[in-house]
């Protein structure tokens, strides 16, 4: 029995001549392996689905590696400045949250 890299160096002719000898015995069962149509087994319904499976597969994978998170920057360099927005940002909700619970009274 030849190796890979041997058979890999052989030419297509020398190929072609092994295939035709007769003398090489073919394993029994090897046509039943062979067959062309073992996919005909799976419905085409089922590989439909398997393939459908798999594009969504790649189609959410795609989706995921090119949405970028934005990076959180800082925006002040004094935390007092900071502080302060925060505490003017929460003062604008809590007076917003009050103003609709009065509406609803």
């Amino acid at each position: 029995m030849k190796r890979i890299d041997e058979i890999e160096k052989l030419s297509l002719q020398d190929l072609e001549k092994i295939s035709l000898d007769e003398s090489i015995e073919i394993p029994s069962g090897l046509e039943a392996r062979l067959d062309p149509t073992v996919l005909g087994r799976f419905s085409r319904r089922f590989l439909f689905w398997v393939a459908g499976i798999a594009a969504s597969l790649v189609l959410v994978v795609g989706l995921a590696l090119s949405v970028k998170t934005p990076k959180l920057e800082d925006t002040f360099d004094d935390p007092a400045i900071a502080y302060a927005e925060v505490e003017k940002a929460l003062v604008r909700v809590s007076e917003t949250i009050v103003n609709q619970v009065n509406k609803t009274y």
